[in-house]
Order: C-alpha cells, then sequence, then structure tokens
C-alpha cells in the first residue's frame, strides 16, 4: 500500500481547519468548524482521538467494524468534552472520514460530509453518504442534484462530531484489488470537481503523493473557497 496526502488552505478561508493523517493501515480526514480556532481544534482532537483507539485495539477484541464504531465514538466524546468544558470551544464540531485498511480491506467509518471513494480503472464509487440537509433532500427526490451545489443549506450538516454526546457513524467496508485506489477527502474538494474529473485524477496520476497534490492544486483552481483535503492509497500491483 502505497499513500500520500496533502491539504491547502484554499483561495478564500484564511484558516485551514481540515485536518489528515496516514500510515500504510489508516487514513483520516476531518473538517473542522466552528469558527475562530475551535474548528482546527475540535477536527485535531477527532482525529487524534480516533488513531489511539483504533491503536489501542487488540486483536480478538471484536469485528474490525466493531473497532472503527467505537474509534468514532471515542473520537465523537473527546471534542463533546472538551467543548463543553470551555466556553471558548462551546460549539465547536468536525466531520470524521476514516478508512482502516487490513489484509487489503478496509472498513470505513463516517460522520459529517467529507467523503470516501474507491476507485478501480473502470469506475469511481463513493462509499460514503453525506450527512447533510441537502443531501438527504437529494436522496428523498425533494431536491435535484443538479440544485444541490447552489442551495443556502448546503454546507448545513445533520450529523457531526463532537455536538452531543452520542452520534451514530455509517460504517461500510469494501475489498481493496492491485492498482485500485482509495479516496478520502473534505468537501472543498468536492464541492468544485465532479467524478468524473477524480477519477480521471486517480487513475492518471499512479503515485499517491502526486495525485493528492493535484487534486488540491484543481480544486484551487476553481477558486478554492474552502478548505480542501486529499489522502489517497493505492494498491500495490497491477
Amino acid at each position: 500500500m502505497r499513500v500520500g496526502g496533502a491539504s491547502d488552505a484554499g483561495r478564500v478561508r484564511k484558516q485551514n481547519e481540515d485536518a489528515f493523517w496516514f500510515d500504510e493501515r489508516l487514513l483520516i480526514v476531518a473538517d473542522g468548524m466552528g469558527g475562530h480556532a475551535a474548528g482546527d481544534v475540535a477536527a485535531n482532537l477527532a482525529l487524534n482521538a480516533a488513531r489511539a483507539a483504533i491503536a489501542a485495539e487488540s486483536p480478538g477484541t471484536g469485528s474490525r467494524e466493531e473497532v472503527v464504531r467505537r474509534a468514532i465514538a471515542a473520537a465523537n466524546l473527546e471534542v463533546y468534552q472538551r467543548a463543553s468544558g470551555d466556553p471558548r470551544l462551546y460549539g465547536m464540531g468536525t466531520t470524521l472520514t476514516l478508512a482502516w485498511i487490513v489484509e487489503g480491506r478496509a472498513v470505513v467509518g463516517h460522520v459529517g460530509d467529507s467523503r470516501a471513494y474507491h476507485a478501480t480503472r473502470e469506475r469511481l464509487l463513493q462509499l460514503t453518504a453525506d450527512h447533510s440537509v441537502v443531501a438527504e433532500l437529494v436522496r428523498s427526490g425533494g431536491l435535484r442534484e443538479s440544485e444541490a451545489q447552489f442551495h443556502p443549506y448546503r454546507n448545513l450538516l445533520t450529523r457531526a462530531i463532537g455536538t452531543a454526546p452520542h452520534v451514530e457513524a455509517d460504517v461500510t467496508s469494501v475489498d481493496l484489488g492491485p492498482g485500485e485506489a482509495l479516496l478520502l477527502c473534505t468537501d472543498g474538494l468536492t464541492a468544485v470537481l465532479d467524478d468524473a474529473e477524480i477519477h480521471r485524477t486517480l487513475v492518471e496520476e499512479r503515485d499517491p503523493q502526486a495525485c493528492a497534490l493535484r487534486l488540491v492544486e484543481m480544486a484551487n483552481a476553481r477558486g478554492g473557497p474552502d478548505n480542501i483535503t486529499a489522502v489517497v492509497a493505492v494498491m500495490e500491483g497491477r
């Protein structure tokens, strides 16, 4: 497994409130919210708590899906308790999307509107469903996909890490074949690049670090209206 990642504040925001982590078995992205420095605090608290929870797991302590759920629950509780105990951080929260890769299988856990994608040469599959007002309207048929990008509530989340003592995480898994790619990214990327552009970049640029940088550069070329983060993993082999 080869992995790379990149993040940028974009062309509009002064501060980058995204956070990311990767190694050969764990990928994480988080998009903080809360204003001032609180978004950055929330994203990094969640990321570090999830990392620590997965690292502390012992073999045989449950299915991989259960491990990921517990890691996200730990991240949620960490952010919630910090926000509750510090008036300066009140109301902060973050998205959290992670992929734990064991023996060629990625278990993906997700809260918010950051995304995970699985790419083969033939197609791009979105593994996560956005937890946002607009995404739910699209899924229910109340809004067309073409209208979603311009909807005034497009950034309003229905689920986030740290805003309540408990949160429900979506967990799924996917087998990664030789040469296939996994992308985790924040909405600063997906708001300005469509699936076809993302897929083409993942297929054409096989070096994960170069691919992540290229995706961030493409989003900035479209105006970079938000913080942008991309983490790319590619399975070895052809």
